[in-house]
């Protein structure tokens, strides 16, 4: 599927002010939550290392995973590396940002997320589809899904029960929604009510999306 995500696929990102609001606000809960100001940050699925910018250079050392040459070579002039380090615990933060419901084989991915930590390491996991929002269990989908690039889609009971099982800890989660450029209340539940009419457009709403904060704690790897 790499080839589905290569120069086209990104340039619409270019550009989008809504889009570098969402990336500030993130980025400042996940420093809020985790309680992190350096390190080593790893960033699965990191596109064209929008996000990775918003971590300064002289206090992380950042990393990416991602299947597009085209992102990839653009990272690489920013001083992102892809050449990630052999020993388990090597990260002090992964992020998966709007990556997981792309991802052929997720748990697996999860499950190395728990390796790629060092103890009381953070996994945020953010941007990400919600399973368990009134929008996706009333119609079985959400506005901004493409199906074509999506493998599975988690609730955030299902997410909180997966990575339990891991062995990750002290989760938590958020659903970004009022406070975010994409919010338009009434338009938002206006295109909500249309959906009963069988009209769908994009909008953002209540708990279509989520954010989870998990916790490598000391003890064995599960597998």
């Amino acid at each position: 599927m790499s080839q589905l995500y290569e120069k086209s696929y990104f340039e619409h990102r270019v550009g989008d002010l809504k889009r570098q609001q969402m990336y500030r606000q993130e980025f400042d809960r996940v420093m809020k939550k985790t309680g992190l100001s350096g390190g080593s940050v790893l960033d699965v699925g990191c596109g064209l290392g929008d996000f990775l910018d918003l971590f300064p250079a002289e206090r992380w050392k950042r990393y990416g995973v991602e299947v597009s040459q085209h992102a990839m070579d653009v990272c690489r002039t920013k001083g992102i590396s892809f050449e990630l380090p052999e020993e388990a615990g090597a990260f002090d933060l992964v992020i998966l940002r709007g990556s997981l419901q792309h991802l052929d084989r997720p748990v697996d991915t999860l499950f190395r997320c728990h390796d790629w930590l060092r103890v009381d390491g953070w996994l945020c996991i953010l941007a990400t589809p919600n399973a368990g929002g009134i929008v996706y269990r009333l119609f079985q989908d959400l506005p901004a899904l493409n199906d074509s690039l999506n493998f599975v889609v988690f609730s955030d009971k299902a997410l909180r029960n997966c990575l339990h099982n891991i062995g990750f800890q002290d989760m938590s989660f958020e659903y970004p929604y009022a406070d975010t450029a994409y919010a338009s209340v009434l338009k938002d539940h206006l295109l909500f009510s249309l959906r009963f009419l069988r009209i769908k457009k994009r909008f953002a709403f209540w708990r279509n999306m989520m954010e989870c904060y998990a916790r490598r704690p000391a003890g064995p790897d599960l597998r």
